[in-house]
């Protein structure tokens, strides 16, 4: 108990000292009024027993009941991470967790389950998960062969697949993806709306219900092209064609380069990340190309400056949470799309990131954010707006 109680007051204090707000954009000496504040909660979730997470491929939330659903990848964990379930054990910890996960706002485990079965193709990679308006989970993957999304109801019954695994023909291919990324489920016309992907070079829109193919789009609300010379800059990575300094040279790519999220705003307005090219385009849900800005433009760490993306959870959505791959969590004005905060730093304490990978934000606007290679789940608790800063 003295131990768990020494615990919980050295992980405060890192987090008050390491989980500062820091005021960015300073350059434009606007004056900045009511940016989101967090501090770290260090005993989120209640991992008990002898499950343990992998990598984290995706994290949404239920806005029901502010659940927290996460998609982790067992296949990630090391054999020293592992050692209850070796034949003869090595140690009384660990075994890894089923693929998807569903906790209560507070931590506690609610339900597991997940991974191959009857009449569906289980992705290789678990990359994203959704809860569409309907109450159903939406999974992607991004291994090599995985070329489909599934759907299932919260208790894991599956309703249903689009795309086979390795039959993909690139972007014109209708029927199969390549890779996705992340989707979302558009309430207002029950589409479902994929980032796909780490391959292909396209949003893909598809009935909700049926699977039924709608339209799709590349960047600029363009027709996709595989063969346009690409950044390719994921541990995955088939080929390079350009060095990523070239994203610092005019005209901006004119085509996707990996593209890792895409979520509807309240206002209609789609947003889509591209990993590889730093860059957020918006667009209407008809793919008419709206806007677009960069983020961090030349950053050149593998998983480039705009991984996944988040809403704040005031009625105007005020704000767009952006991971970065310098494992920086940026916040921009969704207006403008302009700098307006960023918290975080790479490290291994709590409040900082290890491979900053997926985000989300519950209806109290706290954050959940999943790392990569950290193999663990951090919520961020609200604090209200920042104080209002001198104009000068």
């Amino acid at each position: 108990m003295r131990n768990r109680l020494g615990y919980v007051v050295l992980a405060s204090a890192l987090a008050i000292g390491s989980w500062q707000f820091a005021t960015a954009n300073a350059e434009q000496k606007q004056q900045q009024t009511g940016v989101p504040t967090f501090q770290v909660d260090p005993l989120w979730p209640k991992m008990e027993g002898n499950w343990i997470f992998g990598s984290i491929g995706g994290i949404t939330i239920d806005p029901t009941n502010d659940h927290v659903w996460v998609a982790q990848r067992p296949s990630t964990l090391d054999k020293d991470e592992t050692y209850a379930a070796q034949t003869p054990p090595k140690g009384n910890c660990c075994v890894s967790a089923p693929p998807i996960m569903e906790f209560t706002s507070d931590g506690t485990l609610v339900q597991a389950w997940g991974g191959p079965g009857e009449g569906y193709d289980w992705p290789e990679r678990e990359h994203g998960i959704t809860i569409d308006f309907k109450g159903n989970v939406w999974i992607g993957g991004a291994g090599k062969n995985d070329n489909q999304i599934l759907k299932f109801t919260k208790a894991g019954k599956f309703l249903l697949q689009i795309g086979k695994p390795g039959k993909s023909t690139g972007s014109d291919d209708t029927q199969n993806l390549n890779e996705p990324s992340a989707v979302f489920v558009y309430p207002k016309t029950n589409e479902v709306f994929v980032a796909d992907g780490y391959v292909n070079r396209r949003v893909i829109v598809y009935d909700a219900d049926s699977g039924q193919f709608k339209r799709m789009w590349g960047a600029y609300g363009n027709k996709p092209d595989d063969s346009a010379p690409r950044i390719r800059r994921s541990p995955f990575d088939r080929s390079q064609d350009l060095p990523v300094e070239s994203l610092t040279t005019d005209p901006p790519p004119q085509q996707f380069n990996l593209v890792h999220a895409v979520l509807i705003s309240d206002d209609d307005m789609v947003y889509v990340a591209e990993r590889s090219n730093n860059r957020i385009q918006v667009f209407k849900p008809d793919g008419t190309f709206v806007k677009e800005a960069f983020v961090e433009r030349g950053m050149a760490t593998p998983s480039g400056s705009t991984g996944s993306l988040a809403f704040s959870a005031d009625k105007k959505q005020s704000f767009l949470y952006v991971t970065g791959g310098d494992d920086t969590l940026r916040i921009l004005n969704r207006e403008t799309l302009q700098l307006v905060g960023q918290i975080g730093r790479l490290g291994h304490y709590p409040g900082q990131f290890f491979h900053l990978h997926v985000i989300a934000v519950d209806t109290k606007g706290n954050i959940y954010i999943g790392e990569n290679t950290g193999k663990r789940v951090q919520k961020f608790l609200y604090k209200g707006p920042s104080l209002q800063a001198e104009s000068k």
